[in-house]
């Protein structure tokens, strides 16, 4: 009986997708592990042998998978970011490297076009292990779609407003930056990824603080142009929400949250304004009216955005044109430069969840070994690994802070310094009832999900499988 490991990074983007993976997986008999990464990574060698499904395999993670392979584990992943890379080869190899598509078993695609032909472009030995698959987020998608019923308390019309702006904080700024690049392999001399694509990084970074003034300045003159509308301002998790909450406190049409799905949220509005954001996809599956709000005219700049976030929305590069398709934005005559199809694989036409259901479909013919090793990961000597783990991490997380000070520190640890901040916006606390929740939202079956036994680790990643199978 195969048992499947789903290490995540951020909760709200990719725990409802997990949980699809989790619950069809389930019903082919698996057990299934769930948890944030650093839940998981300390028990690498205790868990009987699984196989791994991972949202990345970026250069900066070697270890983990050498580790994961040298354990008996067998590895598949689907980038959760596969459908946003940077523009050319650069967003590639910041997300792969041949050494980390060594360790992989399988690699799944978001589509043809949008992520698949890329990564071969640059790695042509990808071919075969690479699965055209899908991914489960728009599996979750369709879900959210079927069960969404609209709020009747409020008949405004309603603009969604997405601010992912966290690289142009000013207090993370360096470690942030310091911290992609070196996940990325650029500070790698031997990645192909490696210095000579730092300008590009720093191109990255200046977007985002051009963007951020763009919208800081946009934001107000909607609200006080569409008085009568209302207008939902989403902060990224990373981002500081404090800023936007204070920054727009005397407009009344206006409300900061980032609480619910992006799903539900998308959903519920009319138009979706955004600066190259992921959302951009999931709000034109959505049938959404989808705005790319961007008056940058540095042709620097301009080449580092993502061409698929532009294809799928109305590009304004003006605020008379915004307000004109924010009047007219039910007008058949606005046209997109491509079809969504062009840029997600969508297999559940036939069957829901068809995605997960090709991924797992896949995993299932790999020629796995049976699991010979039991589970550990209660032992004393897991705990033992655990705390030395976390023990590890902190006293990093200090000569991260001894760096201001102790100058020939900051190569090395000055990236680490943010670590910690910047995780818990990653992954809040998720109880039991919290996991069952998310669970029941993604279930098209109540009986799927009341036939469950889900154990809680104190490392804090769950344990699922049917009750008839303990």
């Amino acid at each position: 009986m195969p048992n499947f490991i789903i290490p995540i990074e951020i909760q709200h983007r990719e725990i409802h997708a997990a949980c699809i993976l989790a619950l069809e997986a389930i019903k082919k008999g698996w057990t299934v592990y769930i948890g944030q990464k650093q839940q998981i990574w300390p028990f690498i060698k205790y868990f009987p042998n699984s196989f791994f499904y991972l949202k990345s395999i970026v250069p900066g993670e070697i270890k983990n998978l050498e580790k994961i392979k040298s354990n008996g584990h067998a590895i598949s992943t689907l980038d959760i970011e596969g459908l946003i890379l940077s523009n050319g080869d650069f967003g590639v190899y910041k997300r792969y490297s041949n050494l980390s598509l060594v360790f992989a078993d399988i690699v799944f695609f978001w589509g043809k076009k949008s992520h698949y032909y890329p990564v071969l472009s640059c790695f042509p030995d990808i071919k075969n292990k690479a699965v055209i698959s899908g991914s489960p987020v728009v599996d979750a998608w369709n879900i959210a779609k079927k069960k969404f019923v609209k709020k009747h308390n409020d008949d405004r019309k309603k603009i969604l407003i997405s601010v992912n702006f966290a690289r142009a904080d000013k207090k993370l700024k360096k470690v942030r930056k310091e911290y992609e690049a070196f996940y990325s392999g650029i500070n790698d001399t031997k990645s192909e990824n490696n210095k000579n694509n730092e300008n590009i990084l720093d191109l990255e970074y200046e977007l985002k603080e051009k963007s951020f003034e763009i919208f800081t300045d946009i934001i107000p003159k909607i609200a006080k142009k569409f008085i009568e509308h209302k207008i939902v301002v989403r902060p990224h998790p990373e981002e500081n929400k404090d800023f936007w909450i204070k920054y727009l406190a005397e407009y009344e049409n206006i409300e900061i949250n980032n609480s619910e799905t992006t799903s539900d949220q998308l959903l519920d509005c009319d138009i979706f304004i955004h600066f190259n954001s992921t959302m951009s996809i999931q709000s034109r599956f959505l049938n959404k009216t989808t705005i790319m709000y961007n008056t940058i005219k540095d042709e620097k700049l301009l080449k580092v955005i993502s061409p698929i976030t532009q294809n799928v929305s109305i590009i304004c590069d003006h605020e008379d044109e915004l307000y004109y398709v924010i009047k007219n934005y039910e007008n058949k005559k606005l046209n997109y430069a491509t079809d969504i199809n062009d840029y997600i694989e969508m297999n559940y036409d036939k069957q829901d969840n068809g995605n997960s259901i090709k991924i797992l479909d896949n995993i299932s013919s790999f020629d796995f070994p049976n699991a010979q090793k039991k589970d550990k990961t209660d032992s004393i000597e897991a705990f033992l690994d655990f705390f030395i783990f976390h023990l590890k991490n902190f006293l990093i997380y200090l000569l991260a802070l001894l760096s201001f000070i102790l100058v020939f520190l900051k190569p090395k640890y000055r990236r680490f310094r943010g670590r910690y901040a910047i995780g818990k916006k990653k992954w809040p606390h998720l109880s039991k009832f919290q996991l069952l929740k998310v669970l029941k939202d993604v279930s098209l079956n109540k009986n799927s999900v009341n036939n469950l036994t889900i154990k809680k680790h104190y490392s804090g990643f769950f344990k699922i499988n049917k009750i008839n199978d303990r």
